[in-house]
């Protein structure tokens, strides 16, 4: 059965942050696909997205007025050599790209939506040993899709949110700068603490919103 995204915290828009959310662990898995292309692992990380996380947020951006985004999830399912698979993967990704945009998130939307992302990518990391490599993976591709959030936050017509955009997309830099390489395959030994004082961060900022 398809997982449904669930998110709890608090924003103007609920659906809103739980469509954000979907999109970005697709393009998470998509990235994922990319890094490790031409092995055996890509596949199942551009089947993901199209099996157990779009068909949970599929009616949601409908209703969005969202177009489809699942023939262009199915011509990556679909593989093909790497410069088709680049091909699909860019034509995905500007979907991806649209379909946030015609979202059109609040600023307050946007934040909840970096902090769910980094709650997940934290989730994934066991603080006290190894973790697999596996989720280690997608706790990194995660992070990676939060920080293009920030970026966008960045651009925020609200001052205030754009310079905390700004710094905390500088912090999560020096986070993934720290983070050991995500292309292998042994368990990672890695601290998530850094992680989550970024997600307090945020927090506080929406809670005094």
């Amino acid at each position: 059965m398809p997982v449904l995204i669930e998110v709890e915290a608090l924003a103007s828009n609920p659906e809103t942050v739980r469509l954000l959310v979907g999109l970005g662990r697709i393009r998470a898995d998509l990235q994922l696909g990319m890094l490790v292309l031409g092995e055996p692992s890509a596949e199942a990380h551009f089947s993901h997205p199209l099996t157990e996380i779009f068909p949970g947020i599929a009616e949601g951006l409908l209703a969005a007025g969202v177009p489809d985004l699942g023939p262009a999830l199915q011509a990556l399912k679909a593989g093909g050599g790497k410069d088709v698979v680049r091909k699909n993967y860019l034509e995905a990704e500007k979907a991806l790209l649209k379909a946030r945009s015609m979202l059109n998130p609040s600023g307050e939307d946007a934040t909840l939506a970096v902090v769910e992302l980094a709650k997940g990518s934290a989730g994934l990391i066991d603080a006290s040993g190894k973790t697999d490599a596996k989720a280690y993976q997608t706790a990194w591709a995660q992070l990676m899709v939060a920080r293009g959030e920030l970026d966008l936050l960045a651009r925020s017509a609200d001052l205030g949110l754009a310079k905390l955009a700004v710094a905390e997309a500088m912090a999560l830099d020096e986070i993934i700068l720290s983070m050991p390489d995500p292309n292998q395959t042994a368990p990672v030994i890695f601290d998530p603490a850094p992680i989550l004082k970024l997600i307090e961060r945020l927090e506080a900022t929406d809670e005094a919103a």
